[in-house]
């Protein structure tokens, strides 16, 4: 995996994309974009986990929904209140 991230550097690559880690962007406490997500674990109006890979993403907050989901992102609205990696 060294040689894969010395390449990605080397190439100028998003780390997201040679880590497989997520791109995590939120808007406010309204709305939140996870990209590079590995899928919806879990889905209830006051607690969504999303797979990450090496850990889930744990969102808590009211009212959430889910605005928008592909294989590339997920976007959550809602008011949310922590994000927290769960194993």
């Amino acid at each position: 995996m060294q040689l894969g991230k010395q390449i990605g550097q080397k190439l100028d690559l998003p780390k997201e994309i040679v880590w497989d880690l997520p791109l995590i962007s939120m808007i406010g406490q309204e709305e939140l974009t996870i990209e590079n997500h590995k899928g919806l674990m879990e889905y209830a109006p006051d607690t969504i986990r999303i797979g990450t890979g090496k850990a889930s993403l744990c969102i808590h907050g009211e009212e959430m929904t889910l605005k928008q989901m592909s294989s590339d992102s997920i976007v959550i609205q809602g008011k949310i209140h922590t994000l927290e990696f769960c194993k």
